[in-house]
This record gives structure tokens, C-alpha cells and sequence, in this order.
């Protein structure tokens, strides 16, 4: 239940509740460019592309590398409910950064190759997911360097 002026955000995969708690902003990639979530949001369900979804609560930020999925928004009492379906979600602090940049690798090599026995939309796919993991580091160091100074 979303108390007031809130979003009550759950982030699921289909291997795990991986957050369930209160927000005031969530920042979500969504398929059709980014979007912002507060509380008594209009209700919406909209895809969510490979990317970053910020969190922000009073003064912290949580952000997590998104690769895609969906997101539902629904008002519930006097703020809203949003609930993120995703392929795959990761907390930015968790991302090991030499496996995303090896898949990454990985993924550029199979779409150079362009052979019959190359699945060109799953190593797409497999890129974006990368890209978008080790973007979100970036970013997250950047905020980091740039609150400091």
C-alpha cells in the first residue's frame, strides 16, 4: 500500500522480488524515451528498454541496470503503485563490470560474424543488455564524482 505522496515501487524478475519499497521519484527507460514516476502518476503500462531506473527517497538514490521488461503504474490511496516486470534487474553497486564488458565483447563478435548459425536478435539483445549495464556504472560514477566536488 502506497502511503501518501509516494510510490510504492516493486521491481520482480522471474527469479526474484529483487525491491519492494516506498519512493518519491522513480526515473524509468521506457520504450518510448525516459519517464518519471510520482506519486498519483496517471496509470499506465508501458515496455521499459535496457537501461538505468533511478530511485530517489528523500535525499538517497538507488539505481539499478534495467534489461527491459515492463512497468505498470496505478493509483492506490493517495499516492501510486508501480510495479517493474523485468528481464533482468541489477542494483548499480553490484554490476561486476569485466563480465559486462566481456559479454559486451562477446555479443559485438557474434554480429560481426553474421554467420547462418548466429542469432542475430538474441546477440542484439545480448549487446543492448551490455551497453546498457556498463552505462549505468558510468553514470553512476559520474553523479558520484560530481556530488563530491
Amino acid at each position: 500500500m502506497a502511503h501518501a505522496h509516494k510510490v510504492h515501487l516493486r521491481i520482480v524478475t522471474a527469479d526474484a522480488q529483487v525491491l519492494d519499497e516506498e519512493a518519491d521519484l522513480v526515473i524509468a527507460p521506457g520504450g518510448a524515451g525516459e519517464l518519471g514516476i510520482q506519486a498519483r502518476h496517471i496509470p499506465i503500462v508501458t515496455t521499459l528498454k535496457p537501461g538505468e531506473l533511478r530511485i530517489l527517497e528523500q535525499q538517497t538514490e538507488k539505481v539499478f541496470a534495467v534489461a527491459g521488461g515492463f512497468l505498470e503504474v496505478r493509483n492506490e490511496d493517495e499516492g501510486s503503485a508501480a510495479i517493474v516486470l523485468a528481464n533482468a534487474a541489477e542494483p548499480a553497486e553490484g554490476i561486476d563490470v569485466a563480465r559486462a564488458e566481456a559479454a559486451r565483447h562477446r555479443a559485438e563478435e557474434r554480429l560481426a560474424q553474421r554467420d547462418a548459425n548466429i542469432d542475430a536478435v538474441r546477440a542484439e539483445a545480448a549487446l543492448m543488455r551490455a551497453t546498457a549495464r556498463l552505462k549505468v556504472v558510468e553514470q553512476t560514477n559520474t553523479r558520484r564524482r560530481n556530488v563530491g566536488q
